[in-house]
């Protein structure tokens, strides 16, 4: 299925009317449909947090332009064909002309996508994917979301989660706030800290993710040296996010964080993994660091804001390679991030440190 296509199929479930949209491409292929309507338009630019600093240029202008309406005279037209789709009785209420989307990579799974628009006067934000393992996968945040409310607002509410045909949609409110800033902690060590839950320490392999950190770890010869340094430790359960990365938190105008996509949410679990992957991704992703440095500038950086006695009042030991490891592991084995090189950099650097 095709860019073009896909938003076809979205644009179309959300309301039946024909849209004209602007097409916001990145890379040779679309990434956002955007409104005319220029609050419409700024709340689709918002959907896209881009990670590098050229792209948030790029994405700045665009919002100053589309709050002056004159976005549409920037980019190309794109029209969308009245949709035959039955109507989602809980969407009736979406004013066709706010509809706006952001358009996931063709190169995942499952084919998704971000949508925001006027719902009954409120302004929300939906989550949509195609067929079966698409309606599984938004299923899963879905109860993620509903066992972590209970203890963080920092999560969005569930609205509601829908079938139609073969597509998923799952509604929240339309969150607003700032994107934090490369390297920025300001209020995220308060925010992890508030996730340790008032339950009974247990051991690491006692938790859902060791499964999957066993797995990663058990085909090398260091990882399966290190599987008995983690397996017997005495942990605090917390929430964890799963993709805690800075593009995935907003700032509310009082300072508070809000936490987006739990996709791999869990409400008790390993503590200390969200907290390696918030450092580490910035390293990876945005500065684009080799392994091996990246796995060096990430403990520097925690060593510099003193996030090594999260770990320790969370029942890590003094060896900060140790949650590290676990971090990497837990993602490689859960098959949410491909971590093998980086992994074996990192056992390689805790081997040598021995």
């Amino acid at each position: 299925m095709t860019d073009e296509e896909m938003l076809q199929r979205v644009v179309g479930a959300l309301a039946p009317g024909p849209a004209e949209l602007s097409g916001f491409r990145k890379g040779g292929r679309l990434l956002l449909g955007i409104p005319r309507q220029a609050e419409a338009a700024r709340r689709t630019l918002g959907l896209y947090q881009p990670q590098r600093p050229a792209a948030r240029v790029m994405t700045g202008v665009f919002r100053i332009l589309a709050d002056r309406g004159l976005h549409h005279r920037l980019l190309p037209r794109l029209s969308v064909s009245p949709s035959t789709a039955r109507v989602i009785p809980e969407l009736a209420g979406i004013e066709p002309a706010t509809r706006g989307v952001l358009l996931g990579s063709p190169e995942h799974k499952v084919r998704r996508a971000v949508a925001t628009y006027r719902n009954h006067g409120t302004w929300e934000v939906a989550k949509i994917a195609l067929g079966d393992e698409g309606h599984a996968i938004l299923a899963s945040e879905a109860r993620a979301l509903g066992g972590i409310h209970p203890f963080t607002d920092a999560a969005p509410r569930l609205l509601g989660i829908h079938r139609g045909g073969d597509l998923t949609i799952m509604r929240m409110p339309y969150l607003t706030g700032t994107p934090l800033d490369s390297g920025e902690t300001h209020g995220v060590f308060g925010l992890l800290d508030s996730w340790k839950r008032d339950l009974p320490r247990r051991r690491a392999d006692q938790f859902d993710e060791w499964p999957a950190i066993e797995r990663a770890l058990s085909v090398s010869a260091e990882g399966n040296l290190v599987i008995p340094e983690i397996q017997f430790l005495m942990l605090q359960p917390m929430i964890r996010h799963g993709d805690f990365a800075r593009w995935n938190l907003l700032r509310n105008t009082d300072g508070s964080i809000l936490a987006l996509d739990w996709e791999w949410g869990h409400p008790a679990a390993m503590p200390g993994l969200d907290l390696v992957h918030y450092f580490l991704q910035d390293q990876r992703l945005v500065r684009r660091l080799p392994h091996a440095e990246g796995i060096a500038a990430t403990l520097v950086r925690m060593r510099e804001t003193g996030s090594f006695s999260l770990f320790r009042e969370a029942g890590w030991p003094n060896d900060p390679m140790l949650p590290v490891i676990a971090s990497l592991a837990y993602k490689q084995g859960a098959g949410h991030q491909e971590n093998s090189a980086v992994l074996t950099a990192a056992l390689s650097h805790w081997a040598a440190a021995r």
